[in-house]
């Protein structure tokens, strides 16, 4: 056996190392290599223990050597970027293994070919097969295999459940306050373009461009929006209780009335209580990204943006790691006034993804860390202007396309009230209070205050 591979060899020992050609260092050489083979297809398994066939095939590399007839080691990393170390006696067919710097958990390896072990561990078995020197094949023949003890599934799944629920609440505060500037400049282009579909709304001020129809335009804008959530989860799979930050800034530019082209930036997070592993999940970062608006006419407008986050993640007694999300969203807004009353609707389609970086796991604690949320979003808003002030209420109906995995529902109502002010033709603020509403088992409820400056 070549020590320096784990792998069977050629190499004549010497005198002092003669157990090497011995039949039961050759079960140890074997046993070695079992126990890197079983140790992959554990990570690897894990990756799917939910939704993976019996019978479903996975692949992994590692290497292995044994320093005496009763101590063997191996380690190695999956395809997907798992780790994983293992201690073995071949004299008594027992060791143990780790998984992404899990607990260790017993592993039973049992020879029946020169080529070809079972590996156990519970419940769970494996048939493997050594297809080169650096390469395995295991096939799930019973039970189900992860890197976490029963025990601890609950808890990582709760961990689970509370990431997917807590970015959702990211990437929609994100979101809705970025639409929601883009929404409400695009409507006063329209106005201020002098093409209002009635004469009571030609000579009403512009809450977002500082400008009334007919004037001078101003042509360029910055704005900042700072947002406070309170974020709960009473779902048994997820239960949690925190809060939320969105932190954003934007400028933009108004190209001939038509175009909106615009950039945004800002911070992130979310720190919430997780009563399952009795500690908490923090995820921040920065984030930003471009936006654009076509006005097609008073009535009409269209809108698209982009967000990329790179995002910090740490909870309590799980390696820390960092992640990245692409998110975009794309919608259709409709303006139209009735008496003194200025309507708004849209409806539009957002998703995003977040994968861990290629230097985290892909597991923690046998529970995936990437992240899929896609939404469907039809709304309004009714206003009416009085002067310098507008007092309105926006109202959204959700409904998530991937599927929930932190125990809560598909479908939210998101209901509101907020009000704008115009301090100067330049300068104009507003602050909303906005809550989710039958989404069984969440509470989101947001306030948020923003600043505009033309010029």
């Amino acid at each position: 056996m070549d020590r320096s591979t784990g792998g069977p060899g050629r190499r004549k020992a010497s005198a002092g190392r003669r157990y090497w050609r011995s039949k039961t260092d050759g079960r140890a050489s074997r046993a070695a290599w079992a126990v890197a083979v079983a140790l992959l297809a554990i990570a690897a398994l894990a990756l799917d223990a939910h939704g993976r066939p019996a019978g479903a095939q996975t692949t992994g590399s590692g290497s292995g050597s044994c320093t005496s007839t009763t101590s063997c080691s191996a380690s190695g990393t999956t395809s997907s970027g798992q780790s994983f170390s293992a201690s073995y006696n071949p004299s008594t067919g027992s060791g143990t293994i780790t998984v992404d710097s899990q607990a260790s958990q017993p592993l039973t390896i049992t020879q029946t070919s020169s080529t070809t072990f079972v590996a156990s561990s519970g419940a769970a078995t494996l048939d493997c097969t050594l297809t080169s020197s650096s390469t395995f094949t295991c096939n799930q023949v019973g039970g189900q295999i992860t890197s976490a003890s029963s025990s601890q599934q609950p808890a990582r799944t709760a961990v689970k459940g509370t990431a997917q629920g807590t970015s959702r609440a990211q990437v929609e505060s994100t979101f809705d306050i970025i639409t929601s500037r883009i929404r409400s400049y695009s409507r006063e282009i329209a106005i201020s373009s002098g093409t209002a579909q009635t004469s009571e709304l030609e000579g009403r001020p512009s809450f977002y461009s500082g400008m009334a129809a007919g004037s001078a335009d101003l042509r360029w804008g910055a704005w900042i929006d700072s947002s406070g959530s309170h974020l709960a989860d009473t779902s048994p799979i997820a239960k949690f209780d925190g809060y939320g930050l969105a932190e954003l800034t934007g400028v933009d530019y108004n190209l001939d009335n038509k175009w909106l082209f615009g950039f945004s930036g800002g911070y992130v997070r979310t720190d919430v209580h997780i009563p399952a592993i009795a500690g908490s999940r923090l995820e921040d970062g920065a984030q930003f990204g471009p936006y654009l608006s076509y006005i097609a006419s008073p009535h009409v407008s269209g809108d698209l943006l982009f967000n990329y986050s790179r995002l910090s993640n740490s909870a309590t007694g799980l390696a820390s790691f960092n992640s990245n999300r692409y998110a975009a969203a794309g919608n259709i807004n409709f303006f139209y006034d009735v008496g003194g009353f200025s309507l708004t609707g849209f409806m539009g389609y957002i998703y995003a993804i977040e994968n861990p970086t290629s230097a985290a796991p892909g597991l923690i604690g046998g529970v995936p860390t990437s992240i899929h949320y896609g939404a469907v979003k039809v709304g309004g808003e009714a206003a009416y202007p009085i002067d310098n002030f507008e007092p309105y209420i926006p109202l959204t109906v959700e409904y998530e396309t991937t599927n929930p995995k932190d125990g809560t529902g598909r479908g939210v109502v998101i209901v509101g009230a907020g009000a704008r002010y115009r301090f100067t033709d330049t300068i104009k603020g507003g602050i909303e209070v906005t809550s989710d509403e039958a989404r069984s088992h969440s509470t989101n409820i947001v306030g948020a205050a923003n600043l505009r400056i033309s010029f």
